[in-house]
Protein backbone atom coordinates (compact mmCIF):
# COMPACT_ATOMS: atom_id res chain seq x y z
CA UNK A 1 0.00 0.00 0.00
CA UNK A 2 2.82 2.41 0.91
CA UNK A 3 4.57 1.57 -2.37
CA UNK A 4 1.46 2.55 -4.31
CA UNK A 5 1.08 5.87 -2.44
CA UNK A 6 4.74 6.71 -3.07
CA UNK A 7 4.35 5.74 -6.73
CA UNK A 8 1.26 7.94 -7.12
CA UNK A 9 3.06 10.92 -5.58
CA UNK A 10 6.06 10.32 -7.83
CA UNK A 11 3.83 10.13 -10.90
CA UNK A 12 1.92 13.32 -10.07
CA UNK A 13 5.27 15.09 -9.94
CA UNK A 14 6.38 13.39 -13.16
CA UNK A 15 3.22 14.41 -15.05
CA UNK A 16 4.06 18.07 -14.63
CA UNK A 17 7.50 17.76 -16.29
CA UNK A 18 8.21 18.25 -19.97
CA UNK A 19 8.53 15.05 -22.01
CA UNK A 20 10.72 16.53 -24.73
CA UNK A 21 14.25 16.23 -23.36
CA UNK A 22 16.72 14.09 -25.41
CA UNK A 23 14.50 11.12 -26.16
CA UNK A 24 15.53 7.86 -27.68
CA UNK A 25 12.83 8.46 -30.27
CA UNK A 26 14.90 10.85 -32.39
CA UNK A 27 13.70 10.52 -35.96
CA UNK A 28 12.36 13.42 -37.97
CA UNK A 29 12.48 16.54 -35.88
CA UNK A 30 11.55 17.93 -32.52
CA UNK A 31 7.79 18.19 -33.19
CA UNK A 32 7.57 14.55 -34.26
CA UNK A 33 9.58 13.45 -31.22
CA UNK A 34 7.39 15.49 -28.88
CA UNK A 35 4.23 14.09 -30.46
CA UNK A 36 5.56 10.51 -30.25
CA UNK A 37 6.66 10.92 -26.65
CA UNK A 38 3.30 12.39 -25.69
CA UNK A 39 1.54 9.45 -27.34
CA UNK A 40 3.64 6.98 -25.34
CA UNK A 41 3.20 9.03 -22.15
CA UNK A 42 -0.59 8.89 -22.53
CA UNK A 43 -0.51 5.12 -23.14
CA UNK A 44 1.71 4.61 -20.10
CA UNK A 45 -0.53 6.78 -17.91
CA UNK A 46 -3.59 4.84 -19.05
CA UNK A 47 -1.82 1.55 -18.31
CA UNK A 48 -0.80 2.84 -14.89
CA UNK A 49 -4.42 3.70 -14.07
CA UNK A 50 -5.63 0.30 -15.29
CA UNK A 51 -3.04 -1.57 -13.22
CA UNK A 52 -3.75 0.50 -10.11
CA UNK A 53 -7.48 -0.23 -10.47
CA UNK A 54 -6.74 -3.94 -10.86
CA UNK A 55 -4.56 -3.92 -7.73
CA UNK A 56 -7.31 -2.12 -5.82
CA UNK A 57 -9.86 -4.73 -6.91
CA UNK A 58 -7.58 -7.55 -5.76
CA UNK A 59 -7.05 -5.84 -2.40
CA UNK A 60 -10.81 -5.31 -2.01
CA UNK A 61 -11.55 -8.93 -2.82
CA UNK A 62 -8.90 -10.12 -0.36
CA UNK A 63 -10.27 -7.80 2.33
CA UNK A 64 -13.82 -9.11 1.82
CA UNK A 65 -12.61 -12.70 2.18
CA UNK A 66 -10.63 -11.82 5.33
CA UNK A 67 -13.65 -10.04 6.85
CA UNK A 68 -15.84 -13.05 6.14
CA UNK A 69 -13.31 -15.31 7.84
CA UNK A 70 -13.20 -13.09 10.91
CA UNK A 71 -16.99 -12.77 11.06
CA UNK A 72 -17.47 -16.34 12.13
CA UNK A 73 -15.02 -17.86 14.56
CA UNK A 74 -16.36 -21.35 13.91
CA UNK A 75 -16.63 -21.00 10.15
CA UNK A 76 -13.84 -23.53 9.54
CA UNK A 77 -15.82 -26.18 11.38
CA UNK A 78 -18.80 -25.72 9.11
CA UNK A 79 -16.92 -25.79 5.82
CA UNK A 80 -16.15 -28.89 3.89
CA UNK A 81 -12.39 -29.48 3.37
CA UNK A 82 -12.86 -28.99 -0.37
CA UNK A 83 -14.42 -25.56 0.27
CA UNK A 84 -11.49 -24.58 2.45
CA UNK A 85 -9.07 -25.73 -0.24
CA UNK A 86 -10.92 -23.65 -2.84
CA UNK A 87 -10.79 -20.55 -0.64
CA UNK A 88 -7.09 -21.07 -0.02
CA UNK A 89 -6.46 -21.52 -3.73
CA UNK A 90 -8.36 -18.31 -4.55
CA UNK A 91 -6.40 -16.35 -1.95
CA UNK A 92 -3.08 -17.66 -3.25
CA UNK A 93 -4.13 -16.93 -6.82
CA UNK A 94 -5.04 -13.35 -5.89
CA UNK A 95 -1.68 -12.90 -4.18
CA UNK A 96 0.19 -14.20 -7.22
CA UNK A 97 -1.82 -12.02 -9.61
CA UNK A 98 -1.29 -9.04 -7.31
CA UNK A 99 2.47 -9.55 -7.37
CA UNK A 100 2.44 -9.79 -11.15
CA UNK A 101 0.32 -6.65 -11.52
CA UNK A 102 2.58 -4.79 -9.07
CA UNK A 103 5.60 -5.81 -11.16
CA UNK A 104 3.97 -4.48 -14.33
CA UNK A 105 3.01 -1.28 -12.54
CA UNK A 106 6.63 -0.81 -11.46
CA UNK A 107 7.77 -1.23 -15.08
CA UNK A 108 5.24 1.37 -16.22
CA UNK A 109 6.41 3.80 -13.53
CA UNK A 110 10.02 3.31 -14.62
CA UNK A 111 9.04 3.98 -18.24
CA UNK A 112 7.25 7.21 -17.22
CA UNK A 113 10.36 8.31 -15.32
CA UNK A 114 12.42 7.64 -18.45
CA UNK A 115 10.05 9.83 -20.48
CA UNK A 116 10.64 12.63 -17.99
CA UNK A 117 14.42 12.13 -17.93
CA UNK A 118 14.59 12.05 -21.72
CA UNK A 119 15.85 8.47 -21.91
CA UNK A 120 12.65 6.77 -23.03
CA UNK A 121 13.17 4.52 -26.03
CA UNK A 122 16.86 3.88 -25.26
CA UNK A 123 17.95 0.31 -24.48
CA UNK A 124 19.24 -0.07 -20.91
CA UNK A 125 21.86 -2.61 -22.01
CA UNK A 126 23.35 -1.30 -25.25
CA UNK A 127 22.12 2.35 -25.30
CA UNK A 128 20.78 1.97 -28.83
CA UNK A 129 17.27 3.16 -29.71
CA UNK A 130 14.46 0.67 -29.15
CA UNK A 131 12.44 0.22 -32.32
CA UNK A 132 9.12 2.00 -32.40
CA UNK A 133 7.29 -1.25 -33.24
CA UNK A 134 8.55 -2.79 -29.99
CA UNK A 135 7.51 0.26 -27.98
CA UNK A 136 4.08 0.16 -29.62
CA UNK A 137 3.70 -3.47 -28.61
CA UNK A 138 5.24 -3.06 -25.14
CA UNK A 139 5.41 0.63 -24.18
CA UNK A 140 7.32 -0.10 -20.97
CA UNK A 141 10.10 -2.06 -22.72
CA UNK A 142 13.55 -1.15 -21.43
CA UNK A 143 15.58 -3.38 -23.75
CA UNK A 144 15.83 -3.63 -27.52
CA UNK A 145 14.84 -6.96 -29.10
CA UNK A 146 18.45 -8.06 -29.53
CA UNK A 147 19.39 -7.45 -25.87
CA UNK A 148 16.14 -9.04 -24.66
CA UNK A 149 16.88 -12.14 -26.77
CA UNK A 150 20.41 -12.30 -25.37
CA UNK A 151 19.14 -12.12 -21.80
CA UNK A 152 16.45 -14.75 -22.39
CA UNK A 153 18.97 -17.22 -23.79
Amino acid sequence: MAVRVAAKNKMKKAQSKSPTRGSGLKKSGKKAVTKELEKFRVRLLEERERLEAELQEIENRTARISEADRASELSAYEDHPADLASETFEREKDLAIGESVQGLLNQVLIALEKVDRGTYGICDACSKPIKKARLNALPFATLCVECQDRIER
